[in-house]
């Protein structure tokens, strides 16, 4: 697939040396190591999400497994011991267990702007309704959330719930700046996420290495008009991961509709993951491109190296301007429960009338708390 051209130069020489740099200082501190084998990411083992997340199209409050074991064993740089693990159980009760969500992002551009943002507050709670059904709550520092009733059945190994929630659309990312959250239902970028939750239904079945869901979501005045649809394809080969899938979510507007499709898929294999989503989007009329992907190697137990692309043209047919960010930066996990990511981002811009901002750098530190 050839992207329209930006008309603009290569990454500027001291963006590569940024790059360079922080590759360098990771690369000299151990050397990469082979990835844990037990499982840690859909991409990287293959595995369904609902392994670290009571939500089974992710995102939300952890799973006992992925909060007790997988974040203590797998990814933190220090574990627990067993006493610890049980003193630091969400779990109140046999059918209650909580959850939290606390990140900040502090960032500076060129010029002297900058800022501190909560990116998230949210709190969870899920009490399970005998084996197969729970409820779902999560409260968001916006007053918004997800909330929902869920029962899995045997049946193809699928699953079916009620409420109010995010509908599922190609890949999930925690960082809501990429692109294909942040420009998905707005061409000039929403920082929100919760934009898209609605109340309503959805199914899903994954038989074998299929993982399909759809929803229908929207109030009786657009019933019918808000719905999406997702499908991956999983696919193991030795030490090699494979996936590919495709979305579409559609959203009825004051004054039109938004539409969003396209294709997505991840590759694994060692200490490297890739994730990649390309959506064509159609935003009143207007069919726009988003491209995002993100690359990240395991350096060690609790540290990695990520690197980013991402790509908007809000407007095919028409010159209205485009964005390309890269962004390189290392994330740390010193001990369960907390995180920090730092990356520096270099803008690449073609300014039109729906692209306002020029090309810029900016630093970026994000202090994460979850539990």
């Amino acid at each position: 697939m050839v992207l329209p051209d930006c008309g603009r130069r290569r990454m500027p020489r001291r963006a590569l040396l940024m790059a360079g740099f922080v590759v360098l200082a990771f690369l000299l501190t151990d050397g990469l190591r082979p990835a844990h084998a037990l499982p840690r990411y859909t991409a990287q083992y293959g595995q369904s999400c609902i392994l670290c997340h009571s939500n089974p199209t992710g995102g939300g409050m952890r799973s006992l497994y992925a909060s007790q074991y997988i974040v203590p064993e797998e990814i933190a740089a220090r574990g627990w011991t067993e006493e610890e693990s049980e003193i630091q159980s969400p779990q109140i009760s046999p059918n209650l267990t909580v959850g939290a969500d606390l990140r900040t992002l502090a960032y500076q551009t060129e010029g002297g702007n900058g800022s501190t943002i909560a990116m998230q507050g949210d709190v969870y709670l899920e009490a399970a309704l005998g084996t197969a059904s729970m409820i779902y709550v999560e409260q968001g520092i916006n007053g918004t959330g997800e909330v929902f009733g869920l029962t899995r059945f045997s049946l193809l190994d699928g699953y079916a719930k009620a409420g109010r929630f995010l509908p599922d659309h190609g890949w999930r990312f925690a960082d809501h700046q990429m692109f294909n959250r942040r420009y998905l239902l707005s061409a000039e970028g929403s920082d929100s996420p919760r934009s898209l939750i609605q109340p309503g239904f959805e199914v899903g079945i994954s038989p074998g290495p299929i993982l399909v869901t759809a929803s229908l979501q929207g109030n009786s005045r657009q019933h019918g008009d808000n719905y999406a649809g997702r499908v991956l394809l999983r696919k193991s080969l030795g030490a090699l991961n494979l996936g590919a899938g495709t979305s579409m979510v559609r959203r009825q507007l004051l004054d039109g509709h938004a539409r969003n499709s396209g294709l997505f898929g991840y590759l694994a294999w060692g200490p490297a993951t890739w994730l990649g989503q390309v959506d064509e989007t159609n935003l009143l009329g207007r069919t726009g491109r988003l491209v995002a992907h993100e690359l990240t190697f395991a350096v060690r137990p609790g540290q990695d190296l990520r690197l980013t692309y991402n790509y908007q043209d809000p407007d095919i047919d028409l010159i209205t301007g485009a964005r390309r960010r890269y962004g390189v930066g290392v994330a740390h996990m010193p001990t369960p429960y907390w995180s920090l990511l730092l990356m520096g981002n270099y803008w690449d811009t073609q300014p039109g009338e729906l692209v306002a901002e020029n090309d810029h750098y900016e630093g970026q530190l994000v202090v994460h708390w979850f539990y």
